[in-house]
């Protein structure tokens, strides 16, 4: 019996190595910043912003940044003005597939004045698309037009309905 005991007691002990091993499986992040500015550059010119008050990057198998309290991203054309912005209350960007989910009160508004909400959206920047199958409804000044499925090019300029579910056309007052 005294064996067993003694066994037991041998078999519980903590073991440094395997502690370390199993503390690096924990989804942990590698880094966390707060009030963070990001801006992206193509040919040394601004291409787009990011800000968020909270970031968090992920060194797993498959790394990736998180943005539990969500992000403001604006993008700008060539001459440096503002085209389109998108905000949402959560995001996620997968290196791997070069890919930014953005999830819960999807805000999406380009230089003409046109709006689309959401509660999900993908953006592509690999194929510089952005889409969702979720349900959008999108304001333009003298519409608005409901439906599930989304195509769309980065600065929501030129898009596509999948399955449109109406369209409201709104009057001026005078």
């Amino acid at each position: 019996m005294q064996s067993i005991a003694l066994s037991l007691f041998f078999a519980c002990q903590t073991n440094p190595k395997q502690m370390e091993e199993l503390s690096k499986d924990m989804d942990e992040p590698a880094v966390s910043s707060t009030e963070v500015e990001w801006l992206y550059t193509k040919k040394g010119k601004a291409s787009f912003k990011l800000n968020t008050t909270l970031m968090q990057r992920f060194e797993n198998p498959e790394p990736y940044v998180e943005f539990p309290d969500g992000l403001e991203l604006r993008s700008f054309e060539e001459e440096g003005n503002e085209d389109a912005s998108l905000r949402a209350d959560y995001a996620i960007q997968r290196e791997k597939d070069q890919k930014i989910e953005a999830k819960g009160n999807v805000l999406l508004q380009n230089n003409q004045g046109e709006m689309l909400e959401t509660e999900h959206l993908i953006w592509d920047e690999l194929n510089e698309r952005i889409y969702t199958e979720e349900f959008v409804k999108i304001t333009k000044e003298e519409q608005v037009i409901m439906g599930e499925g989304f195509e769309s090019d980065i600065y929501f300029n030129e898009y596509s309905l999948k399955k449109s579910r109406g369209i409201i056309n709104l009057e001026q007052v005078e």
